[in-house]
């Protein structure tokens, strides 16, 4: 990775507010590896960023960190949403002012209209677009947009970094972090871990060094290369052997419980639902490959 482009790339994770870690679900337990210590990594950079990925099965729970944060949008849900039915119709404007510390919103009706009552008005939470998108395994932007419609939605002043071990069918992402002959994904958030001088600590080491492992069949010949290895290293230097998953001793919190809570995040539509709402790094990696992607996803086709 060049020196602009690496700079380009830590500014940007750097100084968005609003980061999604998108894994597609085709790449199954090696991409949720590196999803969730990437995830875990940015958490210690202060960053609250949103993992959406597949649930993971009791087994994947628990040989990885960080499962309870899977989808869990309901944290980054602060925008209140006011819903009026029947606008079109009973709607003339809209007015706000503040009252002192007090925000007053008029909706005001349409001459000779039936106005609007509070059984037309509904109340949701919403998390607001994100700045930055780090999208992990996906070849277009459809696919991306299509695990995202759901919980997020992709604007034009969305960032995109993407993360990928093959070529993409689309060049959608502004940047592009690709490395072909990486074994799988895990050992690319590795090398980008490394080239940034991200956080890494023994949780995020288990993760890493667990999706390397299972993408290599427990580092079978013909599946691993000599940079898996050097990854695998790596990460054992920084205590992924020492981790609690690794040593037989699990930490107290216990991931099944996390899965058993990760319920998909639902909308709330009604007042009684939103009131009671209210209540020291080596130069032995190679550098991924790194370069400026197409603009066109800022227009919708």
């Amino acid at each position: 990775m060049d020196d602009y482009l690496k700079q380009q790339t830590l500014d940007k994770i750097t100084k968005s507010q609003k980061i999604c870690i998108a894994v597609s679900q085709s790449l199954g337990f090696d991409g949720l590896a590196s999803a969730l210590a990437l995830y875990l990594s940015l958490s210690k950079l202060g960053k609250n960023p949103v993992v959406l990925a597949k649930s993971p099965s009791v087994d994947e729970a628990m040989k990885l960190y960080g499962v309870g944060k899977i989808g869990n949008v309901n944290e980054n849900k602060k925008n209140l949403v006011i819903s009026v039915q029947n606008a079109s119709t009973n709607v003339d404007k809209v007015t706000h002012a503040l009252e002192g510390s007090n925000l007053k919103i008029v909706v005001h009706a349409i001459p000779n209209s039936l106005g609007i009552s509070q059984r037309d008005i509904s109340f949701s939470k919403e998390a607001s677009n994100p700045d930055l998108i780090i999208a992990i395994g996906y070849d277009s932007l459809e696919a991306l947009r299509n695990d995202l419609t759901h919980e997020q939605s992709i604007d034009s002043k969305s960032f995109i970094i993407s993360v990928n071990k093959t070529q993409m069918n689309q060049n959608y992402a502004q940047i592009n972090i690709l490395e072909e002959g990486a074994a799988g994904v895990s050992e690319v958030i590795t090398r980008l871990l490394q080239e940034l001088a991200l956080p890494v600590d023994e949780d995020i080491a288990f993760n890493l060094y667990s999706g390397i492992s299972h993408s290599t069949q427990n580092f079978s010949p013909g599946l691993t290369n000599p940079t898996s290895f050097e990854a695998a290293q790596w990460l054992i230097k920084f205590g992924a052997g020492k981790a609690s998953f690794a040593t037989g001793t699990p930490k107290t919190e216990s991931t099944a419980q996390e899965v058993s809570q990760n319920q998909p995040a639902q909308h709330l539509t009604a007042q009684q639902d939103f009131d009671a709402d209210e209540s020291s790094q080596e130069d032995w990696l190679k550098p991924p490959k790194i370069y400026h992607g197409s603009k066109s996803f800022d227009t919708d086709s």
